[in-house]
């Protein structure tokens, strides 16, 4: 009897180069069975796992894409992006104090390390329409 056969990790990249430009095409759907198959093959690699959460969160399945940033957040905790991508998951669900808090850590994050000081015109953005969204 055989045993199993991993993939090589040419066949991954190939399937994730296939998931990606379904993403790039704006084709969600087509690549969430593609990231869903990558992070369980490799449950630690970042770029499947924010493949998945992008594609439940453009599916609009936030509570799921919440997950799997929070993960990708748990697992390189030096990745504010994923917080950043959790704020607009719970500003999609309405859960207006959770996002300000997730939007002030992404501040924090951009702050103290000029290699995340990218994120800080979307997250300044994303409070500020929280702001008006309280004043409404």
């Amino acid at each position: 009897m055989h045993g199993s056969q991993r993939l090589s990790a040419e066949q991954l990249e190939v399937i994730y180069a296939l998931a990606y430009a379904h993403v790039a095409q704006g084709q969600y759907a087509q690549a969430l069975p593609l990231f869903a198959f990558l992070s369980q093959y490799g449950p630690t690699r970042k770029h499947y796992l924010s493949g998945l959460a992008l594609c439940l969160q453009m599916q609009a399945r936030y509570d799921e894409a919440i997950r799997i940033y929070s993960l990708v957040g748990t697992l390189f905790p030096v990745a504010p992006e994923a917080t950043l991508r959790v704020a607009e998951c719970q500003l999609a669900l309405a859960h207006a104090d959770e996002a300000r808090q997730s939007l002030e850590q992404v501040l924090a994050a951009a702050s103290e390390d000029p290699a995340h000081a990218g994120l800080a015109p979307r997250a300044q953005m994303l409070l500020a329409a929280l702001g008006r969204e309280a004043h409404a």
